[in-house]
């Protein structure tokens, strides 16, 4: 049982649903609560998820708004993954976008 448990990842909603929306292969939700959603570490789509968000979370990503970004980078924290968010480069593009 204790194996199953290290699969599941709690995650932020925000990046997840945008991801969602715009209809790209998505993880499949195991639980969910008011803020955040529990997907399977295995899932064909993490791959595809973590690299849309790594996309997103680059701070010299034109085609994203700043909460957008900031949505990315919390959900690669969240996972375990790679950001290269930097805060103090988003903070400056923030008015752009």
């Amino acid at each position: 049982m204790a194996e199953a448990a290290t699969n599941i990842v709690r995650i932020p909603q925000r990046f997840f649903d945008d991801h969602f929306w715009r209809d790209l292969p998505t993880p499949e939700i195991v639980r969910q609560t008011k803020t955040h959603y529990f997907i399977k570490r295995d899932a064909p789509e993490w791959a595809e998820l973590v690299s849309d968000a790594q996309h997103y979370a680059d701070p010299t990503a034109i085609d994203c708004e700043h909460s957008l970004r900031l949505a990315a980078h919390g959900l690669l924290v969240a996972m375990g993954e790679k950001s290269t968010f930097k805060k103090g480069v988003a903070d400056r593009t923030a008015g752009e976008g």
